[in-house]
């Protein structure tokens, strides 16, 4: 098992946050918060979208108008054909793919041929080469993967999650180890979302983690730290991302992953530009893994898969949504339940757009198989947001300020 599904097994076994009630726009009162089932308002998108593979999830897209055969492009991760992709360096590893619409059919990148890049259209993993895969560094030897682009000015930014062997070189569980594994933030820029450049040092990164020893021997966790799974925004001159960052209570052995915030106002590429607004002395949201953020008119909405709902193992983590105007304080919203054929549906990534005059957010995420900790499909489902939602969100969020409270879910009686 991979340092990422390490980590996203500790992130599972956490409990969650009550929400309050509250009037929506014109309706009749309802109930928002970790706990308020907002199923219905979704409906699915295509079918499977990207099938076939071992495991992998996580689609980003961005749309690129410009292309009219194939607007949409996406980054996803994973292993496509056995456990951490045979043949190739380090175990995860980030794919792309291309669409002529959101629905599909999607087509894997292959490599490059004479005239160019090559594409699968035929669902066959075997022949898909990843675009990112295990680096040269300490930093990003091992996992690659959680893409976040955003493109501009003809320019593809990415933030991506990695680990690597931290300070000692030894993997961990190797004899030997000393430090475990550290986890990061990469960067990384591309001219056609194909060929990247890599940052060459991590954009956010637990300074302590280098070389620091496990909470336990033989433990993989830190104390706090582990920064993964980044989210990017471009806006008014700022880079803004969204990160997991581990933290907890030694003395009440009560660890989370929460959402962090960080913001950048000069080099993409420098880690010493990126300054972390909101960290784990006051994280935006507490036990919110997995976070992808989007912009709808003055609105940001967050998506994780957080633990502690009804049910067993891997189904007891859903989809959730939270708020906010600022992207420091937020507001949950509510849940959704998975498909019926997939034990959950995990680790969302978010994307807007305008169709039929309305505003549509479309949210793409992995299937997991029934009694397996795998994802063998990556599906969309979408909901329609409306000027009068985002005026009551902006004055429902309006009042927020700190972390989103933590409570246990209530007993019922």
């Amino acid at each position: 098992m991979s340092a990422l599904f390490r980590m996203v097994a500790a992130a599972a076994c956490v409990g969650l946050i009550c929400g309050a009630a509250w009037t929506a726009w014109g309706q009749a009162p309802e109930e928002v918060g970790r706990y308020a089932d907002r199923t219905a308002l979704w409906e699915q998108v295509g079918g499977d979208l990207l099938h076939g593979f071992y495991n992998m999830y996580n689609l980003h897209i961005v749309r690129v108008s410009e292309d009219a055969a194939y607007p949409y492009r996406g980054w996803f991760f994973g292993w496509s054909v056995g456990s951490c992709n045979p043949g190739y360096p380090g175990c995860d590893a980030i794919f792309a793919a291309r669409a002529p619409m959101l629905e599909g059919p999607w087509e894997v990148y292959r490599g490059d041929g004479e005239d160019g890049p090559i594409w699968d259209a035929d669902m066959d993993p075997a022949r898909w080469v990843p675009v990112i895969a295990g680096g040269e560094t300490n930093y990003d030897n091992w996992h690659n993967g959680d893409p976040s682009v955003v493109r501009r000015e003809g320019v593809y930014y990415m933030v991506y999650s990695a680990t690597g062997h931290n300070k000692d070189g030894i993997p961990y569980g190797q004899e030997g180890d000393t430090d475990s594994d550290i986890s990061c933030v990469m960067g990384a820029t591309s001219r056609d979302g194909l060929h990247w450049e890599r940052t060459e040092a991590p954009v956010l990164v637990y300074a302590p983690n280098w070389g620091q020893a496990p909470r336990a021997p033989g433990d993989y966790m830190h104390e706090r730290g582990l920064y993964h799974r980044p989210t990017l925004l471009w806006e008014e001159g700022t880079w803004r991302a969204w990160f997991d960052c581990f933290h907890g209570n030694a003395d009440t052995d009560t660890y989370m992953f929460s959402m962090a915030y960080a913001e950048n106002t000069g080099d993409f590429a420098s880690s010493e530009d990126w300054r972390v607004i909101r960290g784990m002395d006051a994280p935006c949201i507490l036990q919110f893994p997995n976070p992808d953020v989007v912009r709808v008119g003055a609105v940001l909405f967050a998506y994780g898969d957080p633990g502690g709902y009804a049910g067993e193992g891997w189904a007891t983590r859903k989809t959730a949504e939270a708020a906010s105007v600022n992207g420091r304080d937020w507001v949950l919203l509510g849940y959704m339940e998975p498909d019926a054929d997939v034990q959950a549906n995990q680790v969302p990534e978010a994307y807007v757009e305008e169709e039929d005059g309305k505003t549509w957010i479309y949210l793409t995420y992995g299937g997991q198989i029934p009694g397996d900790y795998r994802y063998d499909r990556i599906r969309m489902k979408r909901r329609s947001v409306s000027e009068e939602e985002l005026a009551a969100l902006r004055k429902l969020c309006a009042g927020a300020s700190g972390p989103a409270p933590f409570e246990r879910r209530p007993t019922e009686e």
